[in-house]
């Protein structure tokens, strides 16, 4: 059932969870209910609209084809059919969320042990919370699957699998592409980015992070000197390729990175 006025924690609730869970991480394991009791936590109502009764499915493994992801993203936009990138950056959804509605997805999926000791700490705040770009789009167990999802959903002549097939060959590139400000607000240059390395991996080329991170260093380079999105895919794909071939060619760069989930 789709509830169009979603609650959510307020913004003091999810950093006070932030200082309690960051002191005393085994507070987790009490359950949601459990918390917010203890910590007086509090909720107000929103427009969003999420059906939680589409569940997400539990890894069966951590490997790419075991984890569930490219499933789960898809499973995400049925959750949260109507979510804005606007309102994709409200952390109190996404902490909500994790805490609250998909607990034994969250744990299933980023799992940890109480005898991690404070690594435990950074590794609840990485993947229950979401601070920031970087926590958005690559940590948080919940909003990085809406994220690539949304993502792949937008783009015109590839399928969603296709999109999957690259965005899930390694965190880092999702990263490095997702959390600059040229691709992930363009359109345009997110298309052309992934159509020059889906290229570049049917001609055999191996991801390297330090020349793809070159890569889009030079195309963060380009859009502070001109408008690429106001360019179409076709020019820019044209003005990237060399670009790319060039980073890839340099032998300073020639480190290849394994796959990562």
């Amino acid at each position: 059932m789709l509830d169009s006025n979603y609650q959510v924690l307020k913004a003091d609730s999810v950093q006070r969870l932030k200082r309690s869970l960051g002191s005393r991480p085994e507070m987790l394991e009490r359950g949601f209910d459990q918390l917010c009791e203890d910590l007086h936590l509090s909720f107000v109502i929103t427009g969003y609209a999420v059906n939680t009764d589409v569940q997400l499915l539990l890894p069966i493994g951590m490997k790419q084809e075991e984890n569930q992801d490219s499933e789960n993203c898809k499973r995400i936009l049925q959750i949260l059919p109507q979510l804005t990138p606007a309102q994709a950056t409200d952390e109190r959804l996404w902490a909500t969320l994790c805490l609250s509605a998909y607990p034994e997805y969250v744990q299933a999926r980023w799992p940890f042990r109480a005898e991690d000791g404070e690594k435990l700490s950074s590794h609840i705040s990485n993947h229950w919370f979401a601070n920031g770009v970087r926590g958005r789009m690559r940590d948080n167990a919940i909003s990085r699957l809406w994220w690539m999802g949304y993502t792949a959903s937008r783009i015109p002549d590839m399928s969603v699998e296709q999109v999957f097939s690259i965005l899930f060959a390694n965190s880092d590139y999702r990263s490095s592409l997702l959390e600059r400000n040229s691709s992930a607000n363009s359109l345009n240059v997110l298309v052309a980015v992934l159509r020059v390395s889906e290229a570049a991996y049917k001609a055999g080329i191996p991801y390297k992070r330090t020349s793809f991170r070159k890569f889009m260093s030079r195309v963060d380079t380009l859009g502070g000197r001109s408008s690429l999105a106001a360019l179409d895919v076709k020019a820019l794909v044209e003005m990237f390729s060399p670009i790319y071939q060039e980073c890839y060619e340099d032998p300073k760069l020639d480190v290849v990175e394994a796959e990562s989930d």
